[in-house]
């Protein structure tokens, strides 16, 4: 047996790092235990990533036990690799140097109740910070309606950072006087995450002129324009055709536009590079315009969102020579004419699939369909129709002359239960081989009087997705469900990373549903009903 004084063969820094890389912070301070090349490998990665709060704030006992010394901080400075800044702290932690540092995450977007907003001084925190570390390459200002601005001296420490490629801007203020220097920041940028809460000016001087303003170097553009904004189309188009070399685009509208002017970027081929696509209100995009944007796309597809567009029969052909190439992401949730068949069509053929959302699928269709080849799926959010077409909707009469008619609707109606369970099974084996999967919704939003889809009981096949190790949440919104204590109970035993479930688990006894979700929500799992 190897002592802990001799590591063995195997036990080589690169390997530790690697183990070490799937471990969570409690095991890492366990591993330090083991040996001195452990304890060593695990300090490295336990400083890659470190939070700085206040402890002049009001904070929770928790939230004060992890604020960081500044003399342990600067002790430990060369290690650290990201940053994130959760909330005002002593100016002299902004005067340590970070010879690693290479992501800042200021104010992150969802701060605690208890955290105040930035100050002036916390700005020139951050100024400072960017000046004097050059290895920063990313920097995520995650402040949401933040009170003070941001000053101009910030954005000019950006536009002289040396290996700035990402900035991931939400809701900042910025003023109209200090946009040429924003945009003077993020000329050079890789990738750039933006918006906009108010009126844009897309230009080198303050009036949004001054010669043409060019993105050389973005491959990925993601544009969200807030309601109440008031950034004009053609001010919102005219940013995105300013980037020449994007591979991903990501534009969020505030209201539905005609869909003329980004055709006419499409067909100019504005974007050669573009293989990742998403985007939000298309209400007045057809079939025909999605197949005119598909075409476009020269290079392979590899992200595409078109929730709640025309997206159809037409642009599924379109897009059907990227299937095995090398689609990662689709959502076609909300597009009425996305068909059963093709969703079963997509899950049977793109190998590579880690993002699906789509409306609902029949079960026969499933049940008939090739095996699907999508086992690295993470996220899947189709509805399962589990109705039976085929059963009639005619009543029976039963009576003196119609006892024999009666017995044989009856033992119908057995049978097709019998097959209905039978084919529910066939379903849960598909789900179970989604080893990888994460995210699970068979919800439909849409319908006010639940439904049958696939039945949470153990007996009717849940026990079958023992396997779904990495399910991390579930959603059953609108559907039927009866679930017992015991399967419940199941659940929270067998998928360990449970931090989410959404629906109604027992549609008849309300007493017993609201136990079932007390129970849920005692085990630390947020529940959605």
């Amino acid at each position: 047996m190897t002592s802990t004084s001799d590591p063995g063969p195997f036990d080589l820094p690169e390997i530790r790092a690697h183990i070490g890389s799937f471990l969570d912070h409690n095991d890492r301070l366990n591993c330090i235990l083991i040996n001195k090349p452990w304890h060593s490998t695990m300090t490295s990665l336990l400083w890659e990533k470190v939070t700085l709060i206040d402890t002049s704030d009001k904070l929770p006992l928790p939230l004060q036990k992890i604020s960081i010394p500044l003399d342990i901080l600067q002790k430990n400075a060369g290690l650290i690799k990201t940053l994130i800044i959760q909330s005002n702290i002593l100016p002299d932690y902004y005067d340590i140097s970070f010879p690693i540092l290479q992501t800042v995450s200021f104010w992150p977007m969802k701060p605690l109740r208890f955290f105040r907003e930035p100050g002036v001084a916390a700005f020139e925190g951050l100024t400072k910070l960017i000046k004097q570390n050059p290895t920063i390459s990313q920097i995520k200002l995650g402040v949401s309606k933040g009170l003070v601005p941001a000053p101009d001296t910030l954005w000019e420490a950006m536009a002289e950072a040396p290996n700035l490629q990402l900035l991931e801007a939400p809701r900042m203020r910025i003023r109209h006087t200090t946009m040429p220097l924003f945009w003077k920041a993020t000329e050079n940028l890789r990738v750039l995450i933006l918006n906009f809460e108010s009126a844009l000016r897309f230009g080198r001087n303050t009036d949004g002129a001054g010669g043409p303003l060019v993105f050389p170097r973005l491959n990925r553009l993601s544009l969200e324009v807030s309601q109440g904004a008031h950034i004009m189309e053609s001010e919102q188009i005219r940013l995105m055709a300013q980037c020449p070399q994007l591979e991903t685009l990501d534009w969020i509208p505030d209201q539905a536009f005609s869909p003329e002017k980004f055709l006419e970027c499409c067909k100019a081929e504005t974007w050669p590079n573009l293989e990742g696509l998403t985007l939000a209100r298309l209400d007045l995009y057809t079939d025909a315009d999605i197949k005119v944007i598909l075409e476009s796309m020269r290079r392979k597809i590899t992200i595409l969102g078109v929730s709640r567009s025309g997206f159809g029969p037409r642009s599924f052909e379109a897009l059907r020579p990227h299937f095995f190439s090398g689609i990662i992401e689709l959502d076609l949730s909300y597009c009425s004419a996305v068909t059963s068949p093709m969703i079963v069509e997509v899950l049977a053929s793109c190998n590579k699939l880690r993002k699906f959302a789509a409306g609902c699928v029949s079960a026969k269709d499933l049940v008939a369909s090739p095996p699907w080849i999508c086992g690295s799926l993470r996220e899947l959010w189709i509805y399962f129709d589990m109705s039976n077409d085929d059963a009639s909707t005619d009543p029976v009469v039963i009576g003196n002359e119609t006892t024999e008619a009666g017995a044989r609707a009856g033992a119908e109606a057995e049978q097709q239960e019998v097959a209905m369970e039978r084919t529910q099974r066939q379903i849960f084996e598909r789900i179970a081989g989604l080893e990888m999967l994460q995210s699970f919704s068979f919800s439909d939003p849409t319908r006010e009087i639940p439904v049958r889809s696939l039945d949470l009981r153990l007996g009717k096949g849940l026990e079958l997705l023992s396997s779904l190790r990495e399910l991390k949440g579930i959603h059953f919104h609108g559907t039927q469900q009866w679930m017992r204590t015991e399967d419940v109970e199941w659940m929270l035993g067998h998928w360990d990373h449970l931090h989410w479930m959404g629906g109604v688990m027992d549609m008849v006894d309300q007493s017993h549903n609201n136990a079932l979700v007390k129970m849920i929500t005692d085990r630390g799992v947020f529940f959605a009903s």
